[in-house]
């Protein structure tokens, strides 16, 4: 097979194009596209989770004995504190829950809008 100047030409260009889109993919910032939230988008937030914290809390019981069966402790400890440590959490979380369905509307802009539970969500 000859080599003509078109051909050469066509390889060049090719090489010199496929060489810039390596350039503009280096420059891409996915941080820069993401638009922070809004007031009124952290607001639903935080009623977001105050509502799921409170249909949900009870939810802890049975996920803090999954999460300690998971961990090997013995059966004492699985029927003596594990419920109280559920109950103590489930409590917790529903008050806390409560606490956010009733203030996020009076919430300042720039402060309280961060979970105050670890996880956010039970699930």
């Amino acid at each position: 097979m000859r080599i003509t100047g078109k051909m050469l030409a066509v390889f060049l260009m090719t090489c010199v194009l496929g060489a810039s889109f390596g350039a503009h993919a280096d420059s891409y910032d996915p941080d820069q596209m993401i638009i922070p939230p809004t007031g009124f988008e952290k607001r639903l937030t935080k009623l977001g989770r105050g509502l799921s914290n409170v249909l949900l809390g009870w939810a802890e019981i049975p996920v803090t004995f999954d999460k300690k069966l998971k961990e090997g402790k013995p059966l004492g400890y699985l029927v003596g504190v594990v419920p109280v440590l559920g109950t103590a959490r489930a409590v917790l979380r529903t008050g806390t829950g409560v606490f956010e369905m009733f203030t996020f509307p009076v919430s300042d802009v720039e402060v309280n809008f961060d979970a105050i539970l670890e996880p956010e969500y039970i699930f």
